[in-house]
């Protein structure tokens, strides 16, 4: 017996979360509300102001996935809500953001994906819309290299290498399903290292950050969050996490397998910007 064909999927009723934004340190609310044709996005704190998803709409940022209007109007920090959504595959909601950023929650994926499950998940009518990858598409930046291939579903293959003991080379490779994603993604959190973060701040980034939203790598060799990591290598996973939401800037599923050697923001919108 052959699998269901994949559908439309939106959810059941309305659900908010709100925190902190790592790099603003603003604290803001999300509501997530059913209704929307394909995925919507607007902040509502003063006049409302609306954002297009699409690959352009997402700017160059080392640090986060920022969205800007065509008015200037920007938000910030978007990546893992739109993982939740593209790895759940949750292809119709209204996102209302009474802030300048998402906030971080814990770093992860996971919060959204429980969101979305209380909110509960429901099919929608009408033909599925994804982006099929129809040839070998590939992106070379410095020591970064992407590519993306046909295939039939949708699949991330991801290395990384960072000058940290508890770090170093680390590979992830993976069908990318909701079962699957809810499991060895989503909990993955955002990290950086001690020097990163320093840079960062300086830099007036990382205003929010705290150990509750991410793993700090320390210089000594050691990672200063009490309860350690959730998985050995928990960075590349997190890396496969941005990945999977800055993909779907398309504003639809992907499909093909992705290829994916030190990725980050702006070599994955890169990535996409030539795959549309």
């Amino acid at each position: 017996m052959k699998p269901a064909a994949p559908t439309r999927l939106g959810i059941a009723k309305p659900i908010s979360l709100e925190g902190v934004g790592v790099h603003t340190g603003v604290r803001s609310g999300v509501t997530l509300l059913p209704g929307s044709n394909g995925i919507s996005v607007a902040r509502v704190d003063g006049r409302r102001k609306n954002f297009a998803i699409s690959p352009t709409t997402a700017r160059p940022s080392p640090l986060c996935t920022l969205l800007v209007g065509s008015t200037g109007a920007t938000l910030s920090t978007v990546e893992h809500l739109f993982s939740a959504l593209h790895g759940m595959g949750v292809t119709d909601v209204m996102v209302e953001v009474d802030g300048p950023e998402v906030p971080i929650l814990d770093g992860s994926a996971l919060p959204w994906v429980t969101a979305l499950e209380t909110a509960g998940l429901t099919p929608l009518p009408g033909p599925l819309d994804t982006l099929k990858v129809a040839s070998t598409v590939p992106l070379a930046d410095g020591a970064r290299t992407l590519f993306a291939t046909p295939a039939g579903l949708f699949s991330v293959r991801c290395t990384i290498d960072f000058d940290h003991p508890m770090i170093g080379h680390q590979s992830w490779s993976g069908t990318i399903t909701p079962e699957r994603y809810k499991k060895e993604i989503a909990p993955a959190r955002t990290f950086i290292t001690e020097d990163e973060l320093k840079l960062a701040q300086e830099a007036g980034f990382a205003k929010g950050a705290t150990l509750e939203g991410g793993v700090l790598f320390l210089n000594d060799g050691t990672v200063a969050n009490p309860g350690g990591l959730r998985f050995e290598d928990e960075p590349v996973r997190h890396k496969v996490l941005d990945a999977i939401g800055d993909l779907f800037m398309a504003g639809k599923p992907v499909v093909g397998a992705f290829t994916l050697n030190r990725p980050g923001h702006t070599a994955n919108n890169a990535l996409l910007r030539k795959l549309v």
